[in-house]
């Protein structure tokens, strides 16, 4: 699955979402999961359920990768926030994303392959 233009949505839509709305998603979304992230050194956080990994969230961009059957619930949690973009995965494991060269490499940090890489590849090279 090509997610290169729904990088390129979350990139450019919401200049605020670092400074502001990510402590408010955040905020939310702590009432039903779990949320741990060290602000000045990481870049993603992870969304668990009891011990269970369900998703990442980004710091920098609203952009939100999340197994598909919890996608529904987290958001209606976030309904209220118009700008988030998702990624909707069977599981965060499965190598099946891939992305357009130019536009992971600008934004994100290096990852070897970005022809099949999972959310979880995605969280591992970009969180810190």
């Amino acid at each position: 699955m090509d997610i290169t233009e729904t990088l390129r949505k979350a990139i450019y839509s919401n200049n605020y979402w670092k400074h502001s709305d990510f402590s408010s998603v955040m905020e939310v979304l702590s009432f039903h999961y779990g949320i741990n992230i060290e602000m000045d050194t990481e870049k993603i956080t992870a969304l668990h359920l009891g011990n269970k990994t369900i998703g990442y969230i980004c710091l920098n961009y609203p952009l939100i990768f999340i197994e598909s059957q919890y996608a529904l619930q987290v958001k209606n949690l976030l309904h209220t926030f118009h700008d988030i973009e998702y990624i909707m995965v069977n599981t965060l494991s499965n190598p099946y994303l891939s992305v357009d060269p130019d536009i992971y490499n600008t934004y994100f940090d290096f990852m070897e392959n970005l022809n099949a890489f999972s959310a979880e590849d995605f969280y591992f090279y970009n969180v810190n």
